[in-house]
């Protein structure tokens, strides 16, 4: 009788274990799937990314942010200092080869900060600073990629944009690449 009573006993307390791991394991992952079902929200470089691209695919006709000119953005995103200037490299424009009368050109920025003029011998410009409080002001700050787009004999291949928050100050950048049919020069 006394063996029955400790197998019994033996039996309770690997009983409680087994409990207290179910007990452990179903706790974890509920922990694990979080409140509700909801996904997570964005970051606001996300948030701005997507506007930004929303903005300039109706303006420009362009379907999807291309994960090659996206990259190239990117890119330069690094080149924002801490106090929101960028240093302009050379491998922001391709100019590219002029063939059979037309040439692509593959440009990639930082947009501009408001009423900041990147001129073709400027070695720095501001960058603008976006917050959610000028999110909506984008349009403004998109003149340079629009004129590309109502200029003649331009298409517009690829483009993509790419945001990115640096020192808690977020910053968006585009890439596009255009092919332009140069007009047929009269003969001298």
């Amino acid at each position: 009788v006394k063996y029955h009573f400790t197998l019994e006993v033996l039996q309770m307390k690997m009983l409680k274990k087994i409990a207290a791991a179910i007990m452990a394991v179903a706790m974890a992952t509920l922990m694990l799937t979080a409140c509700g079902d909801k996904a997570p929200s964005k970051s606001f470089a996300q948030q701005t990314e997507e506007t930004v691209f929303s903005f300039y695919s109706k303006a420009l006709g362009v379907e999807k942010n291309d994960a090659d000119m996206k990259k190239l953005a990117e890119k330069t995103l690094g080149y924002i200092d801490e106090d929101g200037v960028v240093t302009i490299h050379e491998d922001m424009v391709d100019s590219g080869k002029l063939v059979n009368g037309k040439i692509t050109i593959t440009v990639a920025m930082p947009l501009p900060a408001p009423n900041t003029q990147v001129s073709p011998n400027a070695k720095t410009y501001k960058a603008f600073e976006i917050t959610p409080e000028n999110l909506s002001q984008i349009q403004n700050a998109m003149g340079s990629v629009e004129a590309v787009k109502k200029l003649d004999g331009v298409t517009i291949n690829k483009f993509g944009v790419a945001a990115k928050t640096i020192n808690n100050k977020t910053y968006v950048a585009y890439a596009m690449e255009y092919t332009y049919i140069i007009p047929n020069q009269p003969a001298q």
